[in-house]
Order: structure tokens, then C-alpha cells, then sequence
């Protein structure tokens, strides 16, 4: 039993930063996340079993992270059917020496970009956020997602389209 909680630590000693950025990427907000999060260790736990340190656990880890998520949103649209509810969406500070304006200018892109990804299809939204915002490979993805690599590719072209259109309607970019 004490090396299965030695395993497990030194396994969330590795992923604990990854899986909660993943969680914050996908419930938008802090609170949601830290739930989602929590939700997904829980899980994690109970499955240790199922974990095989030599298979990329951490794909395990981030597929339980998707199917809370969905589990999770599911929910709360049968919640905001009856009662709708404001989400806001918080990147936190920007860091550097920028000025002022360029500083604006990044979060206000910043926003438009996570407003476009919020509205976007999961099956876009999810393996652009493994790619662009947690680096994962195409293989851990196509794992993450449970769908084949060359899906993985055509899916994250389409997210990248779909988003440079909307960018484009927005008037942040030019074709």
C-alpha cells in the first residue's frame, strides 16, 4: 500500500501543474477548475489500477479530466436551461515590461481568442487547447480524446481555421 501512495505522489509531482492548467483551460474559471480538478484526482485515485506508469499515465489522467468536463457542462447547460448563468473568463495578469497599450491590446486578444474558443465545437476546442496551451504531441491527444492521430490532425487544422475566421471577423487579423 505505501509504495501505490509513493507511485501516485511521485505520479502527481509530474502532472499536478499540467492536469490543473488543462482543467483551468477547460472550465474557464478558477472555481470550476479547481473543482474539476479535484473531480479528476478523485477519480485518478480510485483507477489507479488502471494506470500504467510505462503508457503515459498522464493521458490517462487528462481522458478522466475530458469526461468530468463533459459530465460537468453537461449539467450545468440542463441548469442554465431553466436559470442562465454569466461566466467570466480571467487569463490573470500579464507579466513583462510592456507598455501600457501593448498590454491592453494582449489581453483584449487574449479574450477575444478564449470568447472564440468558448463558443467553439468540443471536438476543435479540446485538442487545441492539449496542443497550444499544455503541448501535448498529436499521439498523447489522440489518446486524451480516444479518437485516431489523423483525426487529431484534421481536427486542430479546422480549430486553427475556424479560429483565424473569427479573428478575422473580430478584426483582430487580416487573411
Amino acid at each position: 500500500m505505501a509504495s501505490v501512495v509513493k507511485e501516485f505522489s511521485d505520479f502527481l509531482e509530474t502532472y499536478e501543474k499540467d492536469i490543473f492548467s488543462f482543467c483551468l483551460y477547460l472550465a474557464i474559471n478558477k472555481n470550476d477548475a479547481e473543482d474539476l480538478y479535484q473531480d479528476t484526482l478523485t477519480a485518478a485515485i480510485e483507477s489507479m489500477d488502471k494506470i500504467d506508469a510505462a503508457k503515459n499515465p498522464g493521458a490517462y489522467v487528462f481522458s478522466i479530466a475530458v469526461g468530468k468536463w463533459k459530465n460537468a457542462r453537461r449539467k450545468a447547460m440542463r441548469r442554465d436551461a431553466i436559470a442562465p448563468a454569466a461566466e467570466a473568463f480571467d487569463f490573470g495578469s500579464i507579466q513583462g515590461k510592456d507598455d501600457v497599450q501593448t498590454a491592453a491590446e494582449k489581453s483584449m486578444l487574449q479574450n477575444a481568442i478564449a470568447a472564440i474558443l468558448r463558443r467553439m465545437d468540443d471536438k476543435f476546442r479540446i485538442p487545441l487547447i492539449l496542443c497550444y496551451f499544455d503541448d501535448h504531441s498529436i499521439k498523447d491527444i489522440a489518446k486524451i480524446c480516444k479518437i485516431p492521430n489523423g483525426t487529431v490532425k484534421s481536427r486542430l487544422h479546422k480549430g486553427r481555421e475556424l479560429l483565424k475566421l473569427e479573428l478575422v471577423r473580430e478584426g483582430w487579423c487580416d487573411i
